[in-house]
């Protein structure tokens, strides 16, 4: 009998003695954290520990409107992506587990909005709008004024003037391209109205660099097997030249096909020598370039994204010739 009771003590010790599994703990972040129907949102689980035991056996599964039925199985799914084709508040919910069977959750309430449209009252063109960061953004390139020969220059003369590129787009479908004083209307103010419509107004290179900032993750670039706009993430292009301040594979995300609503045209630009080109000279690919509304050092800064026959890119900002004509975008605070 005191044998075993003995037996019986010293293996409720042995088990006490066994230290007690802790729970994951579920982190993940959303980017951008809101947007509209046609905004890609990606998913990032990687902070996500075990106190315990080794990350990499962690389990994932994800919920992306909060309705209670998860729409992808626990397995190692780390990265994820979703979109809503409906306006509307939505709750995205992210399950961790251990190898103990012990979960925890974590959620993310995001915004979804509608596309909205504006037009302009100076000749009734109709512009889709989105909320991109801080500002709301014209969804399409402005495309206001008299369309003039790419060997004349534009005069401040009252009149709104553009060049037309390609030559066949004579309804400027993919909107004008402005030299830099044109676009400002001759009254050099960053952030002045220039030729945008009523109300709304010219972005900064500090307002290009706040939209953009909504994009970065604050994780490493990694190649990852999921999906973008189909197409697999690549890494950041690294690109060498003094004068450029690389954005990164932004670029993905802003042009036609990017989920976000920007849908950046590769249209190309109007150089100093009336020549018009949709290569860049440094890199062989098409580019999208858009003037900003701040000086610098004589010459103005522009954004430019380009993207190569081989599906690489990236998105610059740096100073070029005011005469150079790039298109323009308008923004908005509020609606």
């Amino acid at each position: 009998m005191k044998i075993r009771i003995f037996v019986l003590l010293l293996a409720s010790l042995v088990i006490s003695c066994e230290p007690e599994n802790t729970a994951p703990l579920a982190v993940f972040s959303c980017n951008p954290p809101e947007g509209n129907v046609k905004t890609l949102f990606d998913l990032d689980a990687r902070a996500s520990i075990d106190p315990d035991g080794l990350k990499s056996l962690l389990e994932f599964r994800w919920d992306y409107n909060g309705d209670g039925v998860w729409d992808t199985p626990f397995g190692p799914y780390r990265i994820s992506s979703c979109s809503f084709p409906v306006p509307g508040n939505y709750e995205i919910r992210l399950e961790v587990k251990d190898t103990y069977e012990a979960s925890t959750l974590s959620t993310f309430l995001i915004r979804v909005d509608s596309l909205h449209h504006i037009t302009d009252p100076r000749d009734g063109q109709v512009y889709p709008v989105i909320k991109l960061g801080s500002c709301w953004w014209m969804g399409r390139n402005l495309n206001i004024g008299k369309s003039i020969e790419t060997s004349k220059v534009p005069q401040n003369d009252g009149q709104i003037e553009k060049y037309v590129y390609p030559a066949e787009d004579q309804d400027s479908l993919n909107g004008g391209l402005y030299t830099w004083p044109e676009m400002m209307g001759y009254e050099f103010i960053a952030g002045a109205q220039g030729i945008c419509p009523p109300g709304w107004r010219l972005p900064t290179d500090d307002d290009w660099r706040n939209m953009l900032s909504v994009f970065r993750w604050t994780a490493p670039r990694e190649i990852l097997a999921y999906q973008i706009t189909g197409e697999k993430f690549v890494v950041d292009q690294k690109v060498t030249h003094d004068s450029y301040k690389t954005e990164g594979a932004i670029w993905r995300l802003l042009r036609e096909t990017g989920n976000t609503g920007f849908d950046a045209i590769m249209l190309g630009y109007r150089d100093p020598d009336g020549v018009f080109s949709d290569r860049d000279y440094h890199f062989q690919g098409r580019t999208a370039s858009f003037w900003t509304s701040t000086e610098f050092a004589g010459n103005a800064i522009r954004v430019r994204l380009y993207q190569t026959e081989n599906h690489e890119g990236d998105i610059f900002r740096f100073a070029d010739n005011r005469n150079y004509a790039f298109s323009v975008r308008c923004i908005k605070e509020t609606l």
